[in-house]
């Protein structure tokens, strides 16, 4: 067979197999999948078809629930044995759009992820034992790709909008850019920096594999700074001779619950 007419004959098939699957009802998928073996996932009030679907809610255990998930699976994927999808969702009524990839060996793979989370419910999700966040957070995940022994290899920035911090005081923080970007030698390195507030912020933070992190945050009272917002920094940093505080902490996340 001519080697032209053999590939017109593939992609005939191909065709008709991926227009057979968009017909699939996405809740036929989940039944079928659920037969197989438990999910790690409760899905409910699924609909539409493999493709392009929805799902009502989506709960994990020990996570806050997912809510109206959208997904378009991308059928060109396919080809390369990969699975692409676009989604769209909202956790505590906040939104969350983006794309995820899912190749042959099972490994995941996100990129151009957005959320924007108003500073209370963000209090709610990091279960913040005390204090009080005020502000917009805004995440930008360019990338990810989740290991099974590492670290993720995660390229991303937070903007946190009108920052604010209250525990005895109100401590006005201006607007936190936060970038997060992946090291040669597999750690994951933060930088910090802030415009306008009571208090310059700059700083890093990194964190390995084992979860082991370290951070050196530098605060600057600014002219305006109330006193007692100084004061309350000589409690957990040390003053530096041109009159910042210097924060120096060094452990394991697994001391958070991590």
């Amino acid at each position: 067979m001519p080697i032209k007419k053999r590939y017109i004959i593939l992609l005939a098939v191909g065709s008709y197999l991926l227009f057979t699957l968009s017909m699939v009802p996405a809740s036929k998928v989940l039944s079928l999948a659920s037969s197989i073996g438990p999910l790690p996932v409760k899905i409910y009030g699924v609909s539409g078809n493999l493709w392009n679907g929805r799902a009502q809610q989506v709960m994990a255990p020990g996570q806050p629930a997912i809510d109206n998930l959208q997904w378009s699976i991308n059928p060109l994927g396919l080809l390369l044995a990969r699975l692409d999808t676009d989604f769209n969702a909202s956790i505590k009524n906040q939104n969350v759009t983006g794309k995820l990839s899912v190749n042959a060996l099972g490994q995941l793979q996100g990129s151009d992820i957005r959320a924007r989370i108003d500073g209370a419910v963000m209090q709610q999700l990091l279960r913040l034992p005390m204090g009080e966040l005020g502000g917009v957070f805004n995440f930008n995940v360019r990338s990810v790709e989740l290991q099974q022994t590492a670290l993720p290899i995660l390229d991303a920035s937070l903007n946190w909008k009108n920052a604010s911090l209250t525990l005895m005081d109100t401590v006005n923080l201006g607007t936190i850019d936060l970038l997060i970007t992946p090291q040669d030698d597999g750690r994951l390195l933060a930088s910090i920096s802030n415009k306008q507030g009571d208090l310059q912020l700059s700083g890093d933070a990194t964190v390995d594999a084992s979860k082991n992190y370290s951070i050196d945050l530098r605060m600057t009272p600014q002219p305006n700074t109330a006193r007692n917002i100084i004061q309350s920094l000589g409690m957990f940093a040390r003053r530096q001779a041109d009159g910042s505080y210097l924060l120096s902490r060094k452990g394991n996340l697994r001391e958070f619950g991590f």
